[in-house]
């Protein structure tokens, strides 16, 4: 295949890098958004993130815009996700990429030309077969032809109901418009939803305790404000929702967890361990039904007038069920990847779902599990020859992906699609 076509489907931190790689070393690469560059980041642009900046940009990218004089922040500090939006942008403004990317243009499904997903199994023929590529742009649709396609298409668009057992719970599909499950503008444009006002939160990763910290910090101004917060883990031994992980690289996750334990202890904020969402109805106000699970279980419910769902994200395999992809049944990453990844979290020691909130000792493991998992470039290969799953889709309902991991995975896959195993443009990459 001396000069294949290359599809990316997404316009996001991963995808843009990554067809700024792809360019970058010759091939010819089309990008596709079903919305803006950077969309989904800008929706949660007020919320500040947790990594240095230095661990969220490739060595590419940076030497790239300090060329085309684009100011950077210092590799040290942290930005709100605005910044990081502003910054994808910028990458898709280099002359490099200039007719690669093509926002509002949505990849509806994709399939091998002239064959069916029951075909040519285990059979070299089948990658003899391009892909195709409905696509929908404006009222239009049409077929794009690639020799290979990258997914980093995301999760932000599916986020995990608030039932038990993560289906939805009674009353919750006909409720999907008025409960939040993503990341609310607590201070700013939602203010009046949280503001003297009683929340419900379910989750315990860090997107529940960043809207518990916002909300909390309305508390001074606005003393009717009241939480309650529901996890469905036990909570660890000391009674607070986080372990803190000694010596964390992250400062500014370190800050989020003991925020976090400390507004447990306000008079305003009711927290519960091991309980789970068993129903919710709407009139003038949210009631919610609960139980709690252990050795005293009981059912209770309360009153409230916003629901915010942190419950996780899942991957959907809808774009691609025409291609012979096995996914693993637990966590809904491609098989390989999420066998390492599964390895990875048993000897590290934290839970598939919640991360590091769900630590386990002893404190001695290893502390960045995630910059080991992506040193065989053999994990990428989905099952379908040349069709790649990369960015946070590629670790399903995993909770540890962070960009550098994509920036890995981005390094990898070029070198499976070149056959060079030492083409590196991220040279400095930690």
């Amino acid at each position: 295949m001396p000069h294949p076509q290359i599809a990316i489907i997404g316009g996001g931190p991963i995808g843009v890098e990554a067809a700024l790689y792809g360019a970058c070393a010759g091939y010819h690469i089309q990008l596709f958004e079903k919305g803006d560059i950077a969309s989904n980041v800008q929706r949660w642009g007020y919320v500040p993130f947790f990594t240095q900046w230095k661990r969220n940009r490739s060595p590419l990218a940076v030497r790239l815009l300090t060329e085309a004089g684009i100011n950077l922040h210092d590799g040290e500090t942290t930005s709100p996700g605005y910044e990081l939006a502003r910054y994808i942008r910028h990458i898709a403004e280099l002359p490099v990429l200039q007719n690669v990317l093509f926002p509002h243009h949505e990849v509806k499904a994709i399939s091998r030309e002239g064959c069916l997903k029951s075909d040519f199994i285990d059979d070299a023929q089948r990658a003899q077969h391009p892909f195709r590529l409905l696509v929908r742009h404006q009222e239009t649709e049409k077929v794009i032809h690639a020799d290979i396609v990258i997914d980093a298409s995301g999760v932000y668009e599916n986020p995990n109901p608030l039932g038990d057992g993560g289906i939805p719970c009674p009353g919750e599909a006909a409720l999907h418009q008025k409960i939040i499950y993503h990341l609310p503008d607590v201070a700013g444009r939602d203010i009046a939803q949280f503001a003297n006002r009683h929340t419900l939160i379910v989750g315990s990763g860090h997107s529940a305790a960043s809207t518990l910290r916002s909300i909390g910090g309305l508390m001074d101004e606005y003393p009717q404000t009241k939480i309650t917060w529901i996890i469905r883990r036990q909570a660890p031994h000391h009674g607070a929702p986080y372990s803190l992980i000694p010596n964390d690289p992250s400062p500014h996750r370190d800050q989020l967890h003991r925020d976090a334990n400390h507004l447990i202890q306000h008079p305003n904020v009711q927290f519960y361990a091991s309980t789970t969402v068993q129903k919710i109805q709407h009139e003038k106000y949210f009631r919610v039904s609960f139980s709690t699970h252990g050795d005293s279980p009981r059912h209770f419910e309360i009153e409230c007038d916003t629901v915010v769902a942190h419950t996780g994200f899942h991957a959907s395999s809808q774009l691609w069920n025409q291609l012979q992809i096995p996914v693993h049944p637990a966590i809904g990453a491609p098989q390989r990847l999420a066998e390492e990844l599964i390895r990875q979290n048993h000897r590290t020691g934290v839970g598939i779902s919640t991360g590091y909130a769900e630590r386990k000792p002893p404190a001695e493991v290893p502390i960045d599990k995630w910059r080991f998992v992506q040193n065989d470039p053999q994990l990428l290969q989905s099952g379908e020859a040349n069709f790649y799953i990369i960015g946070i889709k590629s670790y399903g309902r995993d909770a540890g992906f962070l960009l550098q991991n994509g920036f890995r995975q981005i390094r990898d896959v070029y070198q499976l699609i070149s056959g060079d195993s030492a083409l590196n443009l991220y040279e400095g990459l930690e």
